[in-house]
């Protein structure tokens, strides 16, 4: 077994989980930006969805400004929220009853609100299986509620509260939130910034493979495509993560590409399943080591008080 990427604690955890959610990538993606000598006055995520990245390097005062981006209405109004009325929405998660039947209403409802999105946002991310927005998930446990998990398992009120007030606290440092198409939250971005290459740019898109079971807003091949058009004329620095399907390798091809190696929670038992994605980008070194999770006899190990620079490398 290949030794892991060193790595510490995160110091912020997103309230949103998701199917393939980039908390285990935060430290990855911290000491590419120390490998390349970069401070961006501007992070921006266009795909946003649970943020695990750009809380964790604007808490760890590894950027100046963040901007997300998110196409699913439930989640921009989240996002929107947390950042400007946490205090309504943090009420709204002490009270709110965690039922079958409250989990139909927010699913049944069609919401016209920020507020009233964002707490929908997250009712369903919480009770819903593996966090999954789409139609396709259930509530955990099923209709019946028999599993050894129920619905409410994921709904811990006072850990809730606590993440979203942590989340809240970076306020001052969230440039924009944006509603709507990534190509949009770009151009803003580049608005907003006085100096392109003092921007960084993290996409971390659908997945190419089984993305109409995992999210509301998917991508079809064109949408793939038009992606990789763009980001390959960038001028900024930028880092992009896929899932490894066949049709992504060959589209960025002619592109600088590594695979790190995940663990994902499958189950509302927190059971993990070891995966890996790809990881595309324009900059010239990208950390050596690619495991970013560790056994648990590797956990138990003393760590050490500072990475070396030979745990890191030019890219091949």
């Amino acid at each position: 077994m290949t030794r892991p990427l060193p790595r510490r604690e995160v110091s912020i955890v997103s309230p949103l989980r998701y199917p393939g959610a980039k908390r285990r990538l935060s430290g990855y993606v911290a000491e590419i930006l120390k490998l390349n000598g970069l401070r961006p006055d501007v992070y921006v995520e266009p795909f946003a969805g649970g943020a695990s990245v750009a809380l964790e390097l604007a808490n760890r005062d590894m950027v100046d400004r963040i901007i997300l981006g998110e196409r699913d209405p439930l989640v921009s109004s989240f996002w929107k929220v947390v950042f400007k009325d946490a205090e309504w929405l943090i009420e709204q998660v002490a009270k709110v009853r965690v039922s079958l039947r409250q989990w139909d209403r927010f699913r049944e409802q069609l919401v016209r609100s920020d507020r009233g999105r964002a707490l929908a946002c997250l009712f369903l991310n919480r009770t819903s299986f593996s966090g999954i927005l789409a139609s396709t998930a259930g509530p955990i446990g099923g209709r019946s509620q028999e599993s050894d998990y129920k619905i409410n398992c994921r709904f811990s009120r006072e850990t809730l509260i606590r993440r979203i007030r942590q989340a809240a606290n970076l306020r001052s440092r969230v440039l924009l939130v944006n509603g709507g198409d990534w190509r949009v939250t770009v151009q803003k971005a580049q608005q907003l910034a006085t100096d392109e290459k003092k921007i960084f740019f993290y996409f971390d898109p659908p997945f190419y493979n089984k993305a109409d079971r995992l999210y509301n807003f998917c991508f079809e091949q064109r949408d793939h495509e038009r992606l990789r058009d763009f980001v390959v004329k960038l001028p900024s620095p930028w880092v992009l993560s896929y899932d490894a399907a066949r049709p992504i390798r060959k589209m960025y091809s002619s592109s600088g590409m590594t695979r790190v190696e995940l663990l994902y929670s499958a189950s509302p038992g927190d059971d993990l399943v070891r995966t890996k994605e790809l990881i595309i980008s324009n900059l010239e070194r990208l950390p050596k080591r690619t495991r970013l999770w560790q056994s648990m006899a590797e956990w138990k190990r003393p760590r050490r008080r500072s990475t070396s620079f030979k745990d890191v490398g030019l890219r091949k």
